[in-house]
């Protein structure tokens, strides 16, 4: 009897222990990820989907299209849009959800600025303008990394626990590509400067790793650190600004200062460097065989355009004798 009983108490201990254990592992994860579902303003969207994205607020409309797995800004010529802006937004509204609702009123709209004459249109299209997403994003919530949101299909006012206007909003900037060049900075071999009057080369010994400056065909060592600064402000360099000035405006036609870059396999890129903006601290630039105007503030010149002085290896002082000592005298001859 005592057997049967310890028996059917450790069968029903096991059975209750499987019980939590498939509870835990099986049932309570499968119940988050159906909640965690349901919270998402768009479960069924796909990035990958994604054909366009129009953003408009008070009349300024923004459109992205995507043409052969490229995507461009439509509104400002099917210039090349910043990829990693557009990869943002989409992930953005993937995992965009409604973490909590505030209010389900018309009434309430203006209150967050969502209404259409103040909120921000998020539109995104697929195949065959298939609408994928369509929401207003509104103001910034209590704290910074927060924001209210609604669907464009109703009035439920949502709170999510992101900073929605820093993805979505460009109304104050562009949605285009600000790179002026894009390489691996440790492909540099070679950089030629023209500062006015001033000319001097920068070249690289492949197999030694070393710099050198090349002064009318004088060689000295370089300074490693400053010439490898050059070579990773070139290789990300970006636009503060797209100007709007015709190039017979800028100083371009007959630039001053250029600088241009050699990589590993002979590619080079140009520098062009014009007048300076009128009441601002920033210059014309171009990139050579390029079409486009871009600005550079004073400070990314500076950055680039170094004196001989900055980059030529400082030579070690000889070593000096400190007061009070003398050098040692040799022992008296026996």
């Amino acid at each position: 009897m005592i057997r049967q009983r310890v028996w059917i108490s450790g069968a029903l201990l096991v059975i209750t222990i499987a019980g939590i254990l498939i509870y835990e592992l099986a049932i309570q994860p499968q119940a988050e990820k159906r909640r965690e579902k349901s919270a998402l303003a768009y479960p069924a969207f796909n990035p990958e989907q994604a054909k366009r994205v129009e953003l408009l607020r008070e009349g300024v409309k923004n459109v992205l299209v995507k043409m052969d797995k490229v995507w461009l800004v439509e509104s400002e010529g099917n210039f090349p849009a910043d990829t990693e802006g557009v990869e943002k937004l989409l992930d953005s509204t993937k995992s965009l959800t409604c973490d909590q609702e505030i209010s389900n009123s018309e009434k309430e709209l203006d209150r967050f600025d969502l209404t259409k004459e103040k909120a921000l249109e998020v539109k995104i299209s697929g195949e065959k303008d298939s609408i994928l997403a369509d929401f207003y994003v509104g103001k910034r919530g209590a704290s910074y990394d927060s924001s209210y949101y609604r669907k464009a299909d109703g009035n439920q006012v949502c709170l999510t626990y992101k900073n929605l206007a820093s993805v979505f909003d460009r109304t104050e900037d562009t949605w285009r590509d600000k790179s002026i060049m894009q390489f691996n900075a440790t492909d540099c071999k070679a950089i030629d400067v023209q500062d006015g009057s001033t000319e001097y080369r920068l070249e690289k010994d492949i197999q030694l790793n070393k710099w050198e400056v090349v002064i009318d065909k004088i060689r000295k060592p370089a300074q490693e650190w400053v010439v490898d600064g050059i070579c990773q402000t070139l290789s990300k360099l970006k636009t503060s600004a797209f100007p709007s000035a015709s190039f017979e405006q800028t100083g371009l036609l007959q630039p001053k200062r250029k600088i241009t870059v050699t990589l590993v396999g002979d590619k080079t890129y140009t520098l062009l460097v014009g007048d300076k903006l009128k009441d601002k601290s920033d210059y014309y630039v171009q990139l050579e065989g390029k079409n486009v105007l871009y600005q550079l503030g004073e400070w990314q010149l500076n950055s680039l355009f170094k004196s001989q002085n900055d980059l030529i290896q400082k030579e070690s002082a000889p070593e000096t004798k400190s007061e009070g000592t003398s050098s040692p005298t040799p022992p008296e001859k026996k």
